[in-house]
């Protein structure tokens, strides 16, 4: 039986080397094996799962009442063996996905935030496959941060980097599974950077009337008199009408979404602008942890701006669309640059700062001012319960200090 489990991952890996030598061979090989043997594992019942030194089985799951030994060890192969078969070589080469009641229990604990949903599914029990649209350079952007030494820790870990079928996907590390129960964080998506579309969209004049929709949503009275008679808009005007809603033109950053400790999702901030706004915002995520999360998330993100400020990566390219990840739970604040789809090197020759004001061909983004003002946010807020009415007075003495700087 324990050599059983190999053989039959050993199997299905030949079949799908048959149609894609080039990738499924080697070092790649070796790795796919064992998740697909993990996998296998998964499908026997726990008392009578095969143990091998090699591979690492998800944890199992309440035991049932057992039945007579014999029985249920011919039942245990005749599923595993029947849910195999279900399951397509293609499908398994694509996302090695695990099965059975580990992979429904832990996407009952995947939270996704804003601009995520239906793209990112956990892959292996600290991993995440996220797909990836056509021409994204996100995979090779993780590459070339996983190179700089300077971002070390500061960004998800990339492992690989799976194409099948025409469909793109990176394998990145789960953050949230630092934590102890990554059903029991707060999670805040911050989108940083004071552009937040691409210099090559500058000359798309596509009109899109689903970004119309959009922006008569935030804003009725938004659209000219022209572009209520189209009923569409470029791209363009629609990331700079919402850079100018948002935080994002005066601030250099907006908050997308937010999960707070108790559970709660919130992804209605496209209205959040001023500095009150958002010193209001961050008083409601950390609630009675604010103290402590607070003095820690200053720190981190003042490390963060020293790697970004030493970073080649950085220095060479703009970075659009790119998100500060904030996680923290009762005993733990973790905070990271995640996203980097709409990451562009720029010419030979140019270095960027990532504070200088953005003028078309220049590739500036605004990064740094954007975690500049987060951290002039974050310093100015009192400690957890300094005034009564708390909320009123925090949010004026930020804006007082704000003005001053």
């Amino acid at each position: 039986m324990t050599v059983l489990f190999e053989k039959l991952a050993e199997l299905v890996l030949m079949g799908v080397a048959e149609d894609d030598d080039e990738y499924y061979c080697g070092e790649q090989k070796g790795v796919l094996l064992k998740r697909m043997a993990a996998n296998i594992i998964s499908c026997f019942p726990y008392p009578t799962r095969p143990a091998s030194p090699q591979f690492a089985a998800p944890p199992p799951p309440p035991s049932p009442p057992k039945p007579s030994p014999e029985s249920c060890e011919h039942r245990a192969f005749c599923n595993a063996f029947g849910k195999l078969v279900q399951v397509s070589v293609e499908t398994m080469a694509i996302t090695a996905l695990p099965m059975d009641v580990w992979l429904k229990e832990r996407l009952k604990k995947w939270v996704q935030l804003s601009g995520h949903e239906g793209s990112i599914v956990p892959a292996t029990p600290h991993t995440l496959y996220k797909k990836q649209c056509a021409n994204c350079g996100e995979g090779r952007a993780y590459k070339n941060i996983s190179k700089d030494v300077a971002l070390n820790g500061f960004t998800p870990k990339y492992y690989n980097e799976l194409k099948k079928n025409e469909e793109h996907f990176i394998e990145i590390e789960d953050l949230l599974q630092q934590f102890a129960d990554p059903t029991k964080t707060a999670i805040m998506d911050i989108k940083v950077g004071t552009r937040t579309f691409l210099e090559s969209e500058v000359s798309n004049t596509k009109k899109r009337t689903d970004l119309y929709d959009k922006m008569v949503a935030i804003d009725n009275d938004e659209p000219t008199e022209e572009e209520r008679k189209c009923g569409a808009i470029t791209k363009l005007r629609y990331m700079q009408f919402r850079e100018r809603e948002s935080s994002t033109a005066q601030l250099g950053f907006r908050i997308e979404a937010a999960k707070r400790l108790e559970g709660s999702l919130e992804k209605n901030f496209k209205k959040v602008r001023t500095v009150e706004d958002v010193a209001t915002t961050f008083i409601d995520f950390f609630g009675d942890q604010r103290s402590r999360v607070r003095r820690q998330l200053i720190e981190r993100l003042k490390d963060m701006r020293k790697a970004v400020e030493h970073s080649s990566f950085f220095a060479s390219h703009e970075v659009v669309g790119s998100s500060i990840l904030i996680v923290y739970d009762t005993e733990k604040v973790g905070c990271w640059m995640i996203d980097f789809a709409k990451s562009s090197q720029v010419p030979a020759g140019r270095s960027l700062n990532h504070r200088t004001t953005w003028v078309p061909g220049n590739n500036e983004d605004g990064y740094l001012i954007g975690i500049d003002n987060l951290l002039k946010i974050l310093e100015d807020l009192p400690e957890y319960g300094q005034h009564p009415d708390d909320q009123l007075m925090v949010t004026e003495e930020v804006i007082a200090r704000m003005r001053k700087t």
